[in-house]
């Protein structure tokens, strides 16, 4: 099934323009070559100039709602495969990797029946801020400015083919087992201000649950939380 997609030059966020349209009820894409007010989880502010792709799909599942973030993190596995990249890596639950540095983020927000999933790819970005040292881009990575264009296409494809494989129960996490870090280290999740989950990353679920043993053994299963890896 075709979707549209709504192209802007310069937007406050995707999330934000994709918000004002639930109210269609239609399934839509919207990409901007620029964010004014790009955020991250936490209403974290999401470093967005041009050079970077930010875009955001207004979807409306039925099963399988919190496997969308997976999906997500694979569309951009799955693009940078395609361009010829290797090293990658999810960070559970929403980072993308690329040879150890962050290339991408994913947030996914819920709203009634609708859920936006916006992606910001670092595609020809020159330098970032010094608080992003851990942050790259394709063009850091290669020295050589790659089409916006193209990898947008790339992305629409491979979201759209695994959001339908997972609407019609196709679908299987075992894809993205390989991909995904941390797997056997030690970690801890903060949950809130007052509560953190300390142990060992065992696995994730079908349900893109994050397992951890904990140090008397017990396995936690945890939805939410900030990932931080312990040494």
């Amino acid at each position: 099934m075709q979707r549209e997609l709504l192209k802007f030059k310069q937007v406050t966020s995707t999330q934000d323009v994709l918000r004002r349209l639930i109210k269609n009820k239609k399934e839509i894409a919207v990409f901007a070559y620029r964010q004014t007010k790009g955020r991250g989880r936490h209403k974290r502010e999401w470093f967005s100039p041009a050079g970077g792709l930010y875009l955001s799909v207004l979807i409306f599942p039925e099963r399988n709602i919190n496997s969308i973030p997976l999906i997500s993190c694979l569309t951009v596995i799955e693009t940078l495969k395609n361009l010829n990249f290797n090293n990658l890596s999810i960070h559970w639950p929403n980072d993308i990797f690329l040879n150890n540095k962050k290339i991408c983020g994913i947030l996914c927000e819920k709203t009634d029946s609708a859920i936006i999933c916006g992606m910001g790819l670092n595609i020809n970005i020159r330098k970032f801020p010094a608080r992003l040292s851990n942050a790259t881009s394709l063009y850091i990575e290669t020295g050589r400015i790659h089409s916006i264009e193209k990898i947008l296409n790339l992305c629409l494809k491979h979201f759209w083919n695994l959001y339908d494989a997972l609407q019609n129960d196709t679908f299987s996490i075992t894809q993205a087992y390989q991909y995904i870090s941390g797997l056997g280290e030690p970690v801890e999740v903060k949950l809130s201000s007052r509560e953190t989950i300390r142990g060992i990353i065992h696995s994730v679920d079908e349900d893109w649950s994050l397992l951890v043993r904990t140090n008397d053994g017990m396995i936690k299963r945890i939805y939410y939380g900030d990932v931080i890896r312990r040494v």
